[in-house]
């Protein structure tokens, strides 16, 4: 657990990440795709608040705001699309999820996975911190 998780799983897990990304980005996503990036937003992030990442705040924010758009648009218009000023955002945060993926111990990705379960039970709206929401 002290150590990355093995190559092929890294690899594996960031193929996945990717693709899903692509697909939406290419207004081939769906619901369980979108879902996909929420789980790859939070995730990357509560790997960050262990420790690894440096990726600026805002860009999480943002991204969550992007995931709510795509989803409010999905409600109205059956099309799940995100615009494409939002790539780079999403963009940014595998770019850390792949760096993640390399270097942090897999008991911090287990760690984040558990807090996901208990933000998806909470009720909270976000589970990033408020201050950065605000700014």
């Amino acid at each position: 657990m002290l150590l990355p998780l093995p190559e092929s799983a890294a690899r594996e897990v960031s193929l996945a990440r990717h693709l899903t990304w692509v697909a939406c980005k290419e207004e081939a996503g769906s619901a369980y795709l979108v879902n996909e990036l929420v789980r790859l937003v939070y995730l990357t992030f509560y790997v960050q608040d262990a420790g690894y990442g440096d990726t600026d705040h805002m860009v999480y924010v943002r991204a969550e705001a992007a995931l709510e758009r795509c989803l409010d648009r999905a409600e109205r218009e059956s099309v799940w699309r995100f615009e494409p000023d939002d790539a780079p955002l999403f963009e940014a945060i595998l770019r850390q999820g792949d760096r993640q993926l390399d270097g942090a111990p897999s008991y911090v990705y287990v760690n984040a996975c558990e807090r996901l379960d208990r933000f998806t039970l909470s009720g909270r709206r976000s589970p990033l911190p408020s201050a950065a929401r605000m700014q």
